[in-house]
């Protein structure tokens, strides 16, 4: 089974995803965002993509212990149990092996954009296995000109967002829009002159390419993570104009159908 990243980086994922200022921040976002859209410790939650598992293990912890991961590599399986997850499996997200219409909430972070993904059907398939009126929450990264060659090579990543495309692939299935925003905005101009520096400096196809996750300094990690909770505070009143990322909630409508067509 192929892998969404290079394999060397599921251990660095798994060292830095608890403690790391980005997914910390990002994290707690997904679960005001829950917590918003009304989601309670009975309903049944999909994480599509769970990686090593953190996120579902947030989830199961704070809000419902009704949890299922799904994700495509092999490597990822030892984390599992070392997080204690159960409900756990290995599948493509081009194919979810869970019949229509079975989860209350579905969950996708940095998932579409990746090489294996075939994005318009792995979408379908998350629209799919949630019911009627369930959440589908989406995380993915934004803007192009932000792609940098030894980061997505080392995660498997050649597609970013804008607003536009990622509310153009949502709607090519009948959804009520919850809201759309752009994440990492406070962070931003530092972002994208990292980003902007890498691509001109340093910017290169490598044999053995990483990602640029590296644990940090804790003053510095600390001092992030705080920018982090001030825009958390923003997200629970607004929506964002521009980031590093975009967060898109919508719930699946399933439209009306008469022998005439839809209603």
């Amino acid at each position: 089974m192929a892998d969404s990243v290079e394999p060397y980086e599921y251990q660095t994922l798994f060292e830095c995803e608890s403690s790391y200022w980005w997914y910390q921040g990002l994290h707690a976002v997904l679960l005001d965002v829950l917590k918003q859209e009304g989601v309670t410790s009975t309903s049944r939650v999909l994480d599509a993509g769970c990686g090593t598992g953190q996120n579902l293990l947030n989830i199961s912890k704070c809000i419902s212990e009704h949890t299922f991961g799904v994700d495509l590599s092999s490597h990822v399986t030892p984390y599992w149990r070392r997080r204690g997850l159960k409900r756990v499996s290995l599948a493509s997200v081009n194919h979810l092996p869970w019949p229509d219409c079975i989860f209350d909430v579905v969950v996708s972070i940095d998932v579409l954009e990746c090489d294996e993904v075939e994005e318009k059907a792995a979408y379908g398939e998350l629209w799919r296995v949630a019911r009627h009126d369930g959440v589908i929450v989406v995380v993915v990264p934004a803007y192009d000109w932000l792609l940098t060659k030894e980061h997505h090579q080392a995660v498997h990543a050649s597609r970013r967002y804008t607003k536009n495309s990622l509310l153009a692939l949502l709607q090519s299935r009948p959804i009520h829009l919850s809201r759309i925003s752009y994440l990492f905005t406070l962070l931003f101009p530092a972002i994208a002159s990292y980003r902007l520096s890498r691509r001109l400096l340093a910017d290169g196809k490598s044999e053995q390419p990483r990602s640029e996750l590296r644990p940090l300094p804790g003053f510095l990690n600390h001092t992030l993570y705080r920018i982090m909770l001030l825009e958390r505070l923003l997200l629970r009143a607004m929506n964002l104009p521009f980031g590093s990322s975009l967060l898109a909630v919508v719930r699946k409508n399933i439209v009306p159908q008469s022998r005439f067509g839809q209603v």
